[in-house]
């Protein structure tokens, strides 16, 4: 059954792609293309710079009318001078590229798997601690699922105790909100939460880089 829902980012595909591609959009990888990638980069220059500009300071200086909403606005051409001046001046040296991304993989190499294992198997028992471990034999993708319960008895033993066991998950949450930006754009993802039996810290992605976030959080 076609789903009605598909229509208006199909109807949208249809300015960008060609018939052929009006379903899977830019879903499936297209040929590198670095002299199309250069061309485009060539034209973010401040010769081809075009500025839109809202501001209430602009009150009674326009000289037009949109035709849909009656907005106010204007047009200008930059001038010559102007453009110069832009050059001239030194760059803000707080605009730059972001540093590399640590969190980016390099290895996407699946781990050998002997035996198909059904159920999760106990690798290590010590006096605090179980690890269970099960690798993916149906996805088959160089991704790990990681998830650590920590049982603190007295975190739920009172109203106060628990509401201090969910403000300590929020404010790590907060606090690894900045640093696991990266992490994020790479690919990976945490969550920090209150239990029952005290918190549960997960995290989900490819697992070459997962250890970095892990050992962050931990």
């Amino acid at each position: 059954m076609f789903d009605i829902g598909s229509m208006q980012p199909m109807h949208a595909s249809s300015k960008f792609y060609p018939p052929k591609d009006w379903l899977v959009r830019s879903s499936l990888p297209s040929k590198f293309n670095p002299e199309r990638i250069q061309s485009a980069l060539e034209e973010l220059s401040t010769y081809s710079v075009r500025i839109f500009w809202e501001s209430t300071k602009f009150e009674g200086l326009t000289d037009l009318i949109e035709h849909w909403y009656g907005a106010a606005y204007s047009v200008e051409q930059l001038t010559g001078s102007t453009i110069e001046r832009w050059i001239e001046r030194a760059p803000n040296e707080d605009l730059h590229l972001p540093a590399p991304n640590v969190f980016i993989p390099t290895d996407l190499s699946l781990k050998t798997v002997s035996d198909e294992m059904k159920l999760p198997v106990l690798l290590r028992k010590t006096t605090y601690s179980r690890l269970w471990y099960k690798p993916d034999t149906t996805f088959s993708t160089p991704k790990a699922y990681i998830k650590i319960d920590f049982n603190c008895p007295f975190s739920g033993s009172s109203p106060e105790s628990a509401v201090l066991t969910e403000i300590f998950t929020r404010l790590l949450m907060d606090y690894l909100n900045e640093y696991a930006y990266n992490a994020q754009v790479a690919g990976l993802y945490y969550g920090v939460s209150s239990t029952n039996f005290g918190f549960q810290v997960t995290v989900v992605g490819y697992n070459q880089k997962l250890k970095i976030l892990l050992e962050t959080i931990i």
